[in-house]
């Protein structure tokens, strides 16, 4: 080992201690105790003990102070680049954490952990293709790491590859993170009765889960279960009474049974925690216009589009507010506010034009009247249409098409530019044998909505039916774009492109389905066929 001249080792210490001297003078203070160790030994066992003191209190930026420090002193440890990695990731500061990061990867290649926080690292910083080597080389240190598999699997959703997601994640679905990691891919799919069933039978196996819970709420949420989202939140609060963002989304869900019972002690507890948050200034005003209170409600709203101007509903309960306050005015200014933010519900309309009229702009209002009187009616004929098309639904599946076809005429003469209106129409035409309307509806469908991933199935099925291949691999291509998570369309397109005598693209379409689905019968049907074509050739 070199040794250090007396002169230059009395330079080291002396820079030593005058670091530790600004470590203890600075914002990073550490306990008295530690300030005189590290007086006293001013190496590297010291600032990593300090670094540690401080990581345990979550001041990570101090922590990576200290780390650095003794990583300068002891630079061949293979712990301490792990260590300052891992604080200054957690400081927030990405880009200082992946060197660090990747140093500790290269002097222990199997060590799990600095790979996981790498690959995070990297994942935030966007840089994806290192952070999915990262995750891959994580898994063969440990194949059923948790993180990594969540990692990347989130990596090949992003790439589109949403079959090897699924199949990356499935195995291993009974635990609570990759259950949730799964249902987040299925809700991207819009595959969202999936992602509820996964999120129902992982909470009945591990009931005390607050992600379990709160994704499964806002799945029932984006399905309009606004009672079942209630429900699973009410139990989970019970369960963890303090979680502000479970208490939040337990608000929200409140809100939109109307439980203003519950909903407002909450709200008024949440705004008292946080009282400039825009959602809870803008959900107390709500609930305190509803309850009568206007006053109050105004104060609250003000405060909401202050805090965020960019909202048209505040702005719309704002000048609602403020009309029963008989200040039309400043009404019309914030209902003219929403409109110009994008609000498009009819009621606004309606509002503006009472504010109109008590200011004596009588044309004007006639005008908001009328827009309001047409908004009604689309959304009656909306309703019309919802009503027919659930009757339809019904006759097609007792069994009667004709009935079907007729209920869903109706629907589309209430909202023709309906896209699954029209596909549902088309499927009662091919049940009745109409092939040739079927064919006509379901072109009217993708025109409507070219990702309407059933009438683009159904389109290639009748290509490929009358002979048309190439036709139908478009359509089924066109499937499988819309809705990577669409397996019977995966089959369909295998089975196209195997009639070609396109075997080896044939093999990729049907892994795909398998990933999906690895018990749909038909894509084991076709795989075993097409291993025997391929080994006959």
């Amino acid at each position: 080992m070199l040794s250090l001249s007396p002169l230059r080792r009395f330079g080291l210490v002396l820079v030593l201690a005058m670091a530790a001297e600004r470590l203890s003078a600075g914002d990073c203070d550490p306990s008295q105790a530690l300030q005189a160790k590290l007086r006293a030994n001013p190496n590297a066992d010291t600032y990593t003990e300090i670094g540690t003191w401080f990581g345990d209190r979550h001041e990570f930026s101090c922590a990576a102070d200290a780390y650095r420090k003794a990583l300068s002193l002891a630079p061949d440890s293979a712990r301490l680049p792990y260590l300052l990695g891992l604080s200054l990731y957690s400081s927030g500061n990405l880009l200082g954490a992946v060197p660090a990061l990747q140093q500790s990867v290269d002097s222990a290649p199997n060590k799990l952990k600095p790979r996981l926080i790498l690959a995070a690292a990297l994942d935030r910083l966007q840089r994806k293709d290192e952070a999915k080597q990262q995750w891959q080389a994580a898994l063969k240190i440990d194949a059923q790491s948790t993180a990594a598999r969540q990692g990347l699997a989130n990596e090949l959703a992003d790439e589109g590859n949403f079959g090897g997601a699924i199949a990356l994640l499935r195995s291993s679905q009974s635990h609570p993170d990759i259950a949730v990691t799964l249902a987040q891919i299925y809700v991207r799919l819009k595959m969202l009765d999936e992602a509820s069933k996964l999120l129902t039978d992982a909470l009945a196996h591990n009931p005390s889960s607050l992600p379990l819970a709160t994704t499964l709420a806002s799945v029932n949420l984006k399905q309009t279960h606004y009672q079942a989202a209630e429900k699973v939140c009410a139990k989970a609060v019970r369960q963890h009474p303090s979680d502000p963002d479970l208490l939040r989304l337990y608000l929200q869900v409140l809100v939109l049974t109307g439980n203003s019972s519950v909903a407002q002690p909450l709200a008024r507890k949440l705004l008292a925690a946080a009282p400039h948050d825009f959602e809870l200034l803008y959900l107390n005003g709500v609930l305190e216009h509803d309850a009568g209170d206007s006053k109050s409600a105004r104060e609250h709203l003000e405060q909401a589009v202050a805090a965020d101007p960019n909202v048209a509903a505040a702005h719309f309960h704002l000048g609602i507010v403020l009309a029963a306050l008989n200040d039309p005015k400043s009404a019309k200014e914030q209902l003219e506010r929403a409109l110009a933010l994008g609000a498009t519900e009819p009621e606004i309309h309606f509002e503006l034009g009472k504010v109109l009229h008590a200011l004596g702009e009588n044309e004007e209002a006639a005008q908001q009247v009328k827009l309001y009187q047409q908004g009604l009616q689309e959304r009656n004929h909306r309703s019309v249409a919802a009503s027919k098309s659930a009757q339809g639904d019904k006759a097609l599946a007792s069994g009667d098409p004709q009935q079907a076809i007729s209920l869903y005429r109706e629907a589309l003469d209430a909202t023709p530019e309906d896209g699954l209106l029209n596909f549902k129409l088309a499927i009662a035409l091919d049940r009745a044998g109409d092939i040739a309307t079927e064919q006509t509806v379901l072109e009217r469908a993708i025109q409507i909505n070219p990702d309407l991933a059933s009438a683009q199935n159904q389109l290639g099925f009748l290509a490929s039916r009358r002979g048309d291949s190439a036709a139908a691999e478009q359509h089924f291509r066109e499937a499988v774009r819309a809705a990577p998570g669409f397996a019977e369309a995966w089959v369909n397109l295998a089975a196209t492109l195997g009639l070609q005598s396109r075997f080896s693209e044939a093999q990729k379409a049907v892994a795909s389905a398998l990933e999906l689905e690895p018990q749909n019968p038909q894509a084991l049907l076709l795989k075993d066929t097409l291993a025997k074509v391929t080994t006959q050739r």
